[in-house]
């Protein structure tokens, strides 16, 4: 540390979610200004508060509406992460909006890893909207058939007896260099129940080089009835080995660009709600909008969500 503090405040929310004990838990640990903690530190105290991500809000004194932001799961520093963005942007510009007697929507920015991350926060909708960083990239390699059956009991025995439909393959996206996912469609929500952890972590060899280095995650989707402004809906569950994630903004918006890219039209606006974490009684309300560029690449995608207050108090460090 750069200085003697001794105890910094935190507070965990629930993220996606406007009820308590639903969504993705997060702690956040306020560092103020002129204080440091080191990496060992940071990666010390969240395998303290055992949550999938912590994140450390640099606090500023003055007017600037900019903070940095480190993001840290159990044992390694993330580079970006949905649900950590989200949620650390609805306590920040909650507390702003509050203190600065603030009405309608306004603009601020949180300096990651990946990137500089433009948000707008909506002051009646208590939601955060944040433009999220992103390099998307389809593998060559996909996840096949017979290595989902592996890690998927429960799925390989529907299958067996032809109660589920499969395919042969299925897609491997990064939305950032570091973060790619399997993503498996699968027909129906019945399907979507027989998804489960898994005593094996996924791996994945021989993805495209120079993207290797990387987390994987498999993320399970099915279709629901879209809505009449044209929304596209979806049920997902995030896997990897014996974890299933809540909410996952990462895994979010690497779907939703990847269908966007395969499904939507040059320089069309998709909208996407997403509700993950049903079976773990954890419901999440996930929205992202991608906007396409004329040769449908990514030009830009927004992530969306809510919070609510858990927890709080001092931690020694």
């Amino acid at each position: 540390m750069s200085s003697n503090l001794s105890e910094v405040d935190f507070v965990t929310v629930d993220v996606f979610t406007q009820t308590r004990y639903e969504g993705n838990p997060l702690a956040i640990v306020k560092i103020p200004e002129g204080t440091s903690l080191t990496q060992d530190q940071k990666q010390a105290i969240a395998r303290e508060f055992n949550l999938s991500e912590t994140t450390f809000l640099h606090e500023n004194n003055g007017d600037e509406l900019s903070w940095t932001v480190d993001i840290f799961m159990t044992n390694a520093e993330l580079p970006f992460a949905g649900h950590p963005t989200i949620g650390t942007a609805c306590h920040v510009l909650s507390n702003v909006a509050q203190a600065r007697k603030l009405n309608g929507k306004f603009e601020a920015q949180f300096q990651i890893k990946a990137g500089p991350v433009g948000l707008q926060y909506d002051v009646q909708k208590q939601t955060a909207r944040a433009s999220i960083p992103h390099d998307f990239h389809i593998h060559k390699r996909q996840w096949k058939l017979e290595e989902l059956l592996e890690v998927q009991p429960g799925l390989a025995r529907a299958y067996e007896r032809k109660e589920v439909n499969l395919k042969p393959e299925y897609p491997i996206v990064s939305v950032v260099n570091g973060m790619a996912f399997a993503l498996v469609e699968v027909e129906d929500e019945r399907a979507l129940g027989l998804v489960s952890t898994s005593s094996r972590s996924l791996s994945v060899p021989g993805l495209d080089e120079g993207w290797d280095k990387t987390f994987v995650g498999s993320y399970f989707f099915t279709r629901s009835p879209g809505g009449s402004d044209g929304t596209t809906r979806l049920r997902t569950r995030m896997i990897e080995g014996t974890l299933e994630d809540p909410a996952t903004g990462s895994a979010a918006t690497d779907l939703s660009g990847y269908l966007a890219m395969v499904e939507g039209r040059p320089g069309e606006t998709r909208r996407y709600a997403i509700t993950q974490g049903v079976e773990m009684g954890r419901r999440s309300e996930i929205g992202v909008e991608v906007v396409l560029n004329d040769d449908r690449g990514v030009r830009d995608v927004y992530l969306e969500g809510s919070v609510i207050q858990v927890m709080s108090g001092r931690l020694t460090v």
